[in-house]
């Protein structure tokens, strides 16, 4: 697991948003999947490659939660109130309340596929970014991550 997840200090540079967005787009042109672009100017101050692997883990596993649902609905925000913020939210099966807790902990899965490092990993580059990252749910109406950054 060390050396799986031995993730370099942050290169930080001024990344647009909107050309995030747009990249990620082309990784997922479903249409299920929403990016609501913001304008041009809004800029994020972090390490592209990280971010980008953050974001590509939480759509394939909010892609993953949609499977079985026919009005799929994967929506990616950024907030520049306040603190920097990208939420990404889902409609799928939920998070249940009993294993909410533990789905940053390196190795947990409820999949039965899963390693359990792809979301422990999100949380360990959030945190060399001094930010953080939360998960809100509720079974059966899906889940939101916040990823917040600092000013």
């Amino acid at each position: 697991y060390r050396r799986l997840t031995r993730i370099p200090a942050p290169i930080r540079t001024q990344i647009s948003i909107a050309e995030l967005f747009t990249d990620l787009k082309k990784l997922f042109p479903e249409e299920e999947f929403q990016f609501e672009v913001p304008s041009p100017e809004l800029k994020l101050y972090a390490d592209r490659a990280q971010i980008e692997q953050v974001l590509i883990n939480l759509l394939k596993n909010a892609r993953e939660t949609c499977e079985r649902k026919a009005d799929k609905e994967i929506q990616i925000k950024f907030f520049s109130k306040g603190n920097p913020t990208l939420a990404i939210s889902d409609n799928g099966e939920g998070i249940l309340p009993t294993v909410l807790d533990k789905i940053f902990v390196p190795f947990f899965t409820t999949k039965t596929s899963g390693s359990g490092i792809g979301l422990s990993l999100c949380k360990q580059i959030m945190t060399l970014h001094e930010g953080s990252i939360n998960v809100k749910s509720e079974v059966g109406k899906g889940s939101s991550f916040i990823l917040t950054f600092p000013k």
